[in-house]
């Protein structure tokens, strides 16, 4: 091997050795992304389902569920702007006293379905 290609070799397997840690840096931030909004999810369907059962709200666990997708909004703004903002939104949903109608929330994109979808968009992003 020559000196010349020595002396590329080394600073391209830096490059190398950088874009795959910054790939496996990316990757990590989506798992977790992923697993905040999918607790989110689970967390308030369970507590929707519990609530349409007993007839009861609970501003409490409510509250809880406010922060956890304040949280998954906080995680998913690497990957995208527009969803961590409709997760915020989401976020206020359940924290406020104000209690949206369902138009409003169909219109805001903060449905179950519709975050279950952006879900599979972020798994089936490469």
């Amino acid at each position: 091997m020559s000196v010349e290609a020595t002396v590329l070799l080394g600073p391209l397997q830096n490059l190398l050795g950088w874009f795959q840690k910054n790939q496996m840096h990316k990757d990590q931030q989506k798992d977790e992304a992923l697993a905040a909004i999918n607790k989110a999810l689970f967390a308030s369907m369970k507590y929707s389902e519990e609530q349409q059962q007993s007839g009861l709200t609970n501003r409490d666990r409510e509250f809880e569920l406010g922060e956890l997708w304040a949280h998954a909004a906080a995680k998913v703004r690497h990957a995208s702007d527009d969803l961590a903002m409709r997760l915020h939104d989401k976020s206020i949903f359940w924290s406020s006293s104000i209690k949206w109608s369902r138009e409003e929330v169909l219109l805001k994109r903060i449905d179950f379905e519709a975050v279950q979808h952006e879900i599979k968009l972020l798994l089936s992003a490469g």
